[in-house]
């Protein structure tokens, strides 16, 4: 599976680790408003390609999945354009902020 880490703080760094332990998993993309951060996230989990939106990620679109460790608040948007996108999502809890966009996103 090739994986893009949407979101670069600190448990994203979790996830990497996490997600890069696992055979037949290859993160291959970063995504983070913060140039700064995913160059230096990328750098540290030998990620190839970075991104300072997901819109750009999306016209890449060399990846299977997305972890999405973005903050709480972002969760909705970013999740729904990658589902809009046919891209499987994991995301960090919580789901959403309400019930009625948790609801959404699972639907």
């Amino acid at each position: 599976m090739r994986l893009l880490i949407l979101g670069t703080g600190w448990m994203a760094q979790e996830h990497a680790r996490r997600f890069s332990a696992i055979e037949g998993v290859d993160i291959v993309g970063a995504v983070d408003v913060d140039p700064a951060r995913v160059g230096e996230f990328a750098d540290s989990f030998d990620i190839p390609n970075r991104f300072t939106g997901l819109e750009e990620a999306l016209a890449w679109g060399e990846f299977d999945a997305v972890a999405n460790v973005t903050p709480d608040r972002i969760h909705h948007p970013t999740t729904m354009a990658l589902i809009a996108a046919g891209k499987p999502v994991l995301c960090e809890k919580p789901l959403a902020e309400n019930f009625g966009k948790a609801t959404e996103m699972a639907d």
